[in-house]
Parts: structure tokens; C-alpha cells; sequence
């Protein structure tokens, strides 16, 4: 979209695509906290991407009030939308191979 910043339809503009795919909060969290902001990645206090978090997972309809509070123990409890499409996966036995076909 021209005139757009680069990035923002991971978040704010419709269709926010990472609150409404990621299969957990907690990878958006991870997301902010690493990547943000641009230029100064990592330099965000936790409080800071707590509240970006649930700012991004309520304007995308994923948490329905704004004064929800996300924090280590609220934030893994949210349901994300994208969550039943991931499946778990396959088991791992100690010697075999992790992915098929992989030596």
C-alpha cells in the first residue's frame, strides 16, 4: 500500500496479520521484544511490550477490552484465532531423525 510504513500490516492495519494468525500471544510478545523498535531492537522495557502487546491484540478484536491488563501470567492465557489451525509437532525418539527425509 503506498504510503504505508513498512511492517504495519503485521500489527496495527487491517488485517493485522501476526495478532490474527499467530497461533500464541506469546510469539507476538517475543516479536516486539526483539524486533522493536526499529533502529533500537531490544530496547523495550517488558512493561513497554506488554502494553504493545495487548494494545495490537485489541485493536485486532483478539482481546475485547482495552483496559485488559497483559503481564507473564494473563498474556499466555489469551486464545488466539490462528491457534487451531497449528498442529503440534510430530514426536521425537532419541537416534531418529527429526524431519523425514533428513539424514
Amino acid at each position: 500500500m503506498p504510503g504505508a510504513m513498512p511492517g504495519m500490516d503485521l500489527g496495527i492495519q487491517p488485517p493485522g496479520l501476526m495478532a490474527v494468525s499467530a497461533p500464541y500471544a506469546t510469539i507476538m510478545w517475543d516479536y516486539i521484544s526483539r524486533g522493536m523498535p526499529l533502529g533500537k531492537e531490544g530496547s523495550l522495557m517488558p512493561d513497554e511490550v506488554y502494553s504493545l502487546t495487548a494494545f495490537l491484540l485489541y485493536k485486532n478484536d483478539v482481546i475485547k477490552s482495552e483496559d485488559e491488563v497483559m503481564d507473564a501470567q494473563s498474556l499466555p492465557k489469551v486464545q488466539m484465532p490462528g491457534r487451531e489451525g497449528v498442529k503440534p509437532p510430530p514426536e521425537w525418539k532419541h537416534g531418529t531423525p527429526r524431519l523425514q527425509g533428513y539424514p
